[in-house]
């Protein structure tokens, strides 16, 4: 029991330092301030590659979840918006971030933190029947705290929070399916993992703000082209509207 106690203690470390870091949707006004400035992290001499950062999104279902919690969010916003904003501009800024290929936009965070050996691991775990199965937990568990409006890194704090106070049975249950050999990985990683922890909350951090400039930066492109749309229905819903 020891030893599958401690290689729970790896198993959520991981996942909660890495699998919330990809998932994230923010309003432009939900910008998190920059982390204060730490110690520079040495880069791996190897990063994870493009392709790896990609199968591991995918294994996680990171971008259909995020695709989802982006719909819902920007339905929200769209009942704040003033009567004559047209709403042919709002659809296509909100198919450009709904489309938005978060491992991309992410990949320059993951290459300053994670290796590909570190991102080996992540993929071949995460892939079992026992890895897909918490990491369906903690992301439901992030996602309803999002939904419910709960800031990106409030809703991964409350997440995290929540896991440690309740989930240690799901854990066992995960833990429970594994075999010796599998075990016996997840030990051998335990103190890497570890001594990882600050390089990976910045990088939560950092993968936030990509995410959010990168939405941004759509949202205010996209806006900008549509300028004599915007400012025409304007003064066509003014003039009926005196």
């Amino acid at each position: 029991m020891k030893r599958r106690e401690g290689s729970a203690q790896v198993l959520v470390t991981v996942l909660l330092s890495l699998l919330l870091s990809g998932h994230a949707i923010s309003q432009k006004s939900d910008a998190a301030e920059a982390p204060p400035e730490l110690q520079a992290e040495k880069p791996p001499e190897h990063p994870v590659t493009r392709e790896q950062l990609h199968t591991y999104f995918n294994v996680m279902h990171i971008p259909s979840i995020n695709r989802q919690l982006i719909h819902e969010k920007l339905e929200s916003q769209r009942k704040q918006l003033p009567q004559w904003y047209p709403p042919s501009v709002w659809n296509e800024i909100t198919n450009a971030i709904e489309n938005i290929d978060m491992a991309e936009v992410a990949l320059p965070v993951y290459q300053k933190y994670v290796s590909q050996d570190d991102a080996k691991f992540l993929i071949q775990f995460m892939a079992t029947p026992q890895g897909q199965k918490l990491s369906q937990t903690i992301l439901t568990k992030d996602t309803q705290s999002q939904v419910a409006g709960a800031a990106p890194e409030l809703a991964r704090d409350q997440t995290i929070r929540e896991l440690e106070r309740n989930e240690g049975a799901e854990v066992e249950r995960v833990l429970s399916g594994l075999s010796p050999k599998e075990l016996r990985n997840l030990e051998s990683q335990s103190a890497h993992w570890q001594q990882m922890q600050p390089a990976l909350k910045k990088m939560r951090t950092e993968t936030g703000q990509a995410i959010i400039a990168k939405q941004t930066e759509l949202a205010r492109a996209i806006s900008a082209a549509h300028q004599s749309d915007l400012a025409e229905a304007k003064r066509s819903y003014d003039a009926s509207h005196p």
